[in-house]
């Protein structure tokens, strides 16, 4: 998994205006024409604990690494934690993941379906 580090390719991503969001998290895709994808992972600062907001950043990037062989290539994707997803667990956000992707068109093969 390759992660998007620096702020230029976050605000890049953001201002591509390509999103979609549901009760715990927002997804925002970009095309990269890279051939692989990379990842960038926030949490909104309204999630006042920052050990709240890094246990939602660790549990996103948990599960894009075991789905990462799922979604088609190409794109750079920004995984944003909302407030509420500070009481969601694992399975609630890992299903929240899903559903955009799907949404998003994102899987491959029998999975889009």
């Amino acid at each position: 998994m390759i992660i998007i580090k620096n702020n230029k390719e976050y605000k890049s991503v953001y201002n591509c205006k390509d999103s979609i969001s549901d009760y715990n998290i927002v997804l925002f895709v970009k095309k990269n024409n890279l051939g692989y994808n990379r990842f960038g992972f926030t949490a909104a600062k309204k999630i006042k604990l920052a050990v709240k907001r890094n246990i939602i950043r660790r549990r996103l990037k948990e599960i894009v690494r075991l789905n990462e062989c799922n979604l088609k290539e190409g794109y750079d994707f920004v995984l944003m934690a909302r407030v509420n997803a500070a009481d969601s667990d694992y399975k609630s956000l890992e299903k929240s993941f899903f559903k955009l992707m799907k949404k998003k068109k994102m899987l491959k093969g029998d999975l889009n379906k």
